[in-house]
């Protein structure tokens, strides 16, 4: 590492400095509108919040904007950001023996999934003539002895499809202590020191082999980097909501993650997969801290990727984000309650990170991503607040004579028109983005991509109305997530939801009745108030609540979202022109992996060849032993299914208990306790063999 500060740090410094201008300065100025509109109406104390509120949330929406406007700016000149120091300009051809581990973690997933986006990853750095650098780790904290199983199988079958016996292994932990990062931390004690970098995916993640190699190159040529982050875009979900989400990511993400890029440098942020990282300076200094406290606040952090950006960063190697390389796929949650609950736990994790602001040696733009991060949950309670305080000042000034009526904001008194300025500044500040994409398309005639230009300009004002419905549901719910926080209400990490699962009208009710209940009861108290016209203004909020069991459950369906996409609506790139990898995806998930043909704890005992594959996979536990003895014998004289869940994990832990278990199976007499683990007499020569194998 050099001593002397890289020439990208200069470039960042300035760069930073204008965008705290372009964010203090235009929320100062409409704070000074506002005040100038209030002053005289409302009391000193409603106005300090009031203004306070406003422009905390103007700040925030306007750091959004101007990301996207630079980002625009820079993809429409049609160049990447050739900084000095950039790790595009510097690749090298790795050096003989470089050795990248691919590192999957899993915990409960679908498995087919599962393996056939490992196998398109695969097959595709075998195209690209890089396989020789790359090796995969699944990385198991499976706890359902079936789902685990299976996993061993699909390993086995994996292995045997592409002849890839030590370079595919697969491990599941015994113990699945701190979630995802330390299955990963796990993996570097273990195993880190033989590999200089590896690839973190998650469950759902496919790469690009290309993709995968050039990140290789530019870690060769930049030996000061020690985390390159790709930008992975959304594919593959049917569900209406989910293509909601992919068209909104791959229209308006270009320009966001190029501004990105361009304020952040080598100070990038990290999101946890779909990523490539030096192995030894990550093991070395992003062990995660352990907050003093205990949860939600304290304990364990819940989001660890924004932290481990950070802790690289301080120990002096760089960050970057590489939003022009493709080839980087995830999914994303098929529905609206899927996407909640997923907030649920981020919700905790970023508020988390705010506890880290004061920590020693962070660069300021790593505390400015916890910031963000959390921001992006408190804006929700900090617009209710708003609107809260928006109608008491009306109510305010309505008692003073300065309005018509309790809740129009529309104008004072005397027809000073500035509140429509402030309304109409904010709406170009959360819509304009959306508007900058849709020229970046056409400008450079890209509109086939999503489908025409025509059917383009129709899934934007769609997808833009059913986000302005949306938002207030989400703004209730991330209130109540941080409320809930905040009041010591802790969550943990569990099993993502993969498949376009929908959503039932019993369950949307049972979640999101209340919020009809109360857009209906609040528009029926209001309207009377303010009449038709200013009606108008409440009806995004009113109206997004009164429809939230509806839209829960009409966008969850997988049947609307195939509707659009044979219309031409919502359509993304890789709809339109399929990637091999996605190709090669949809074909592995297709070729279902084979099945067990019952109980598949039975047949791990049973089947002599796939009790020596799991077997082979475990080792003797002398601890073990003196407990799965009992459990043992329990199995063999009452069968498989008087074991629980947690018994047939114990003995699935143990070499030696599956090994035992299986020859005792095979030397039983007994008709009844034989049918039991699924073994009857074989009507050729009478003796005793699967019943159905």
């Amino acid at each position: 590492m050099s001593a002397t500060s890289p020439l990208w740090q200069r470039f960042s410094q300035s760069r930073r400095r204008w965008l705290t201008a372009l964010i203090v300065l235009p929320a100062a100025i409409l704070g000074l509108v506002l005040h100038h509109f209030l002053v005289n109406d409302l009391p000193l104390g409603l106005e300090i919040l009031t203004l306070t509120v406003f422009v905390l949330l103007f700040a925030w929406i306007s750091a959004g904007f101007w990301t996207a406007v630079v980002g625009f700016l820079l993809l429409v000149r049609a160049r990447g950001d050739t900084v000095p120091g950039a790790p595009e300009a510097r690749r090298q051809a790795p050096r003989p023996g470089t050795r990248v581990a691919v590192l999957m973690p899993i915990y409960n997933e679908d498995v087919a999934r599962v393996a056939a986006g490992l196998q398109a990853t695969y097959r595709s750095l075998e195209r690209a003539g890089a396989l020789q650098y790359f090796e995969f780790f699944i990385l198991s904290d499976t706890r359902d002895p079936a789902v685990w199983l299976r996993e061993e199988l699909a390993w086995s079958t994996l292995c045997q499809q592409l002849d890839a016996f030590g370079r595919i292994h697969y491990r599941r932990r015994p113990v699945n202590n701190k979630a995802k990062s330390g299955n990963v931390a796990d993996f570097c004690r273990r195993w880190g020191k033989a590999f200089e970098y590896m690839v973190v995916l998650d469950a759902d993640s496919v790469m690009s082999g290309e993709t995968l190699y050039q990140m290789l190159e530019m870690m060769e040529g930049n030996p000061q980097v020690g985390i390159l982050q790709t930008n992975p875009v959304a594919v593959n979900r049917e569900t209406l909501y989910a293509r909601l989400q992919q068209f909104a990511q791959q229209l308006y993400g270009p320009l966001f993650s190029a501004g990105l890029r361009f304020w952040q440098l080598g100070d990038g942020h990290y999101i946890g997969h779909n990523a490539m990282i030096r192995t030894a300076p990550f093991t070395e200094f992003c062990a995660l801290p352990v907050l003093p406290g205990k949860a939600p606040l304290g304990g364990a952090l819940l989001s660890h990727d924004f932290v481990e950006a950070a802790l690289m960063a301080r120990a002096g190697w760089e960050v970057w984000f590489l939003p022009e390389l493709g080839g980087s796929y995830e999914e994303v949650p098929p529905t609206l309650l899927d996407d909640l609950k997923r907030d649920r736990r981020w919700a905790q994790g970023n508020l988390q990170h705010l506890r880290l602001l004061a920590g020693e040696g962070l660069q300021s733009a790593h505390r400015f991503l916890f910031i963000n991060g959390a921001m992006s949950f408190l804006a929700a309670p900090l617009w209710g607040l708003f609107l809260c305080l928006g109608a008491l000042a009306s109510w305010q000034m309505w008692r003073q004579g300065s309005l018509a009526d309790p809740l129009a904001w529309t104008g004072s008194g005397d027809g000073d028109p500035l509140p429509l300025w402030l309304i109409g500044i904010t709406v170009l500040f959360l819509l304009g983005p959306k508007l900058l994409a849709v020229l970046w398309i056409a400008w450079r005639g890209a509109g086939r991509q999503f489908g025409g230009l025509p059917r383009l300009l129709l899934s934007m004002v769609l997808e833009s109305v059913f986000s302005i419905l949306m938002a207030p549901v989400r703004m209730v719910f991330h209130s109540l997530f941080v409320i809930q926080t905040l009041r010591g209400r802790s969550v943990q990490w569990g099993a993502q939801v993969r498949e376009d699962a929908e959503t039932s009208w019993t369950t949307a009710w049972q979640t999101f009745g209340w919020c009809t209940a109360a857009g209906v009861g609040v528009a029926a108290l209001v309207y009377p108030f303010v009449g038709g016209w200013h009606f108008l203004w409440l009806l995004p909020v009113v109206g997004g609540l009164a429809l939230a069991v509806p839209l829960a459950a009409w966008t969850s369906r997988p049947s609307w979202g195939r509707w659009a996409r044979a219309h031409g609506l919502f359509l993304i790139p890789e709809e339109v022109q399929r990637p091999r990898e996605l190709l090669d995806l949809d074909a592995g998930v297709a070729h279902a992996l084979p099945r067990f043909a019952g109980d598949a704890f039975v047949e791990a005992v049973v089947d002599p060849r796939f009790n020596a594959l799991h077997s082979a996979l475990q080792r003797d536990r002398s601890g073990l032993w003196g407990r799965c003895a009992g459990l043992v014998h329990k199995a063999l004289a009452e069968g498989p299914g008087c074991l629980s869940r947690r018994e047939r994990n114990l003995i699935l832990s143990d070499r030696q208990s599956m090994l035992t278990l299986h020859r005792a199976v095979w030397s039983l007499q007994d008709p009844q306790q034989l049918a039991a683990w699924g073994l009857g007499r074989d009507p050729g020569d009478g003796r005793w063999a699967p019943s159905e194998r």
